[in-house]
């Protein structure tokens, strides 16, 4: 007989609280100062990367439609997500970590151990595959006409703070992390960038209750 299935468990978030918010448009804040160039402010969030427990960087903005442009991009990244121009419910999520491809969801949840499924090893992106792999096998996925409307937008928002810089972060309008300051306690910090610079900061101290 099939065991009968029990109730979902959904885990809600802790509840938190705002402690302060702070918005600076000249100065610093530990040691990311206003005018920089964005090469240098990532520079120095490696700096203070281990001692803030700075792991990523959501890079906003961070779209392409041309896959070729992004070759040496993706293996900085935490994650690549390829759908159409309008959103699906069938877009991909590749999601990396120590280097290799962790995890792969269809946007609508459902979680795969290999994309496409039916297709060899090197036109399908599977669990464990090297990140150093991922760029040529999207290469040949692209040429499948099944799956060729799923680069019309290529999206790499997480940056792995461990890697090296990525030239296409200067573009972006806004860099936003987490930054530890206890176990209890964070900052949300959105660092605001015009013209390749750090133009302001805004930071948000949160306490979980």
């Amino acid at each position: 007989m099939k065991e009968q299935e029990g109730p979902t468990i959904i885990i809600e978030p802790p509840p938190e609280r705002i402690i302060s918010a702070d918005t600076l448009t000249s100065g610093q804040l530990w040691g990311l100062t206003i005018g920089e160039s964005a090469f240098s402010i990532y520079s120095k969030i490696q700096n203070i990367g281990s001692e803030k427990s700075i792991t990523y960087i959501g890079v906003v903005g961070n779209v392409f439609t041309d896959l070729n442009s992004i070759e040496n991009s993706i293996p900085l990244y935490a994650s690549v997500f390829l759908d159409e121009a309008k959103g699906t419910s069938t877009g991909i999520q590749l999601s990396f970590a120590e280097n290799k491809v962790s995890s792969i969801w269809i946007n609508d949840g459902t979680q795969l151990n290999k994309w496409p499924a039916n297709y060899d090893r090197s036109s399908s992106i599977a669990i464990n595959d090297p990140i150093e792999s991922v760029y040529q096998k999207l290469v040949n996925i692209k040429t499948i006409k099944a799956f060729e409307k799923k680069f019309e937008r290529i999206s790499i928002f997480g940056k792995d703070v461990s890697k090296s810089y990525d030239s296409h972060m200067s573009v972006s309008p806004q860099w936003y992390f987490r930054a530890s300051v206890s176990d209890k306690q964070y900052f949300l910090v959105h660092l605001n960038f015009s013209g390749g610079n750090l133009h302001s900061i805004y930071s948000t101290l949160y306490e979980v209750l």
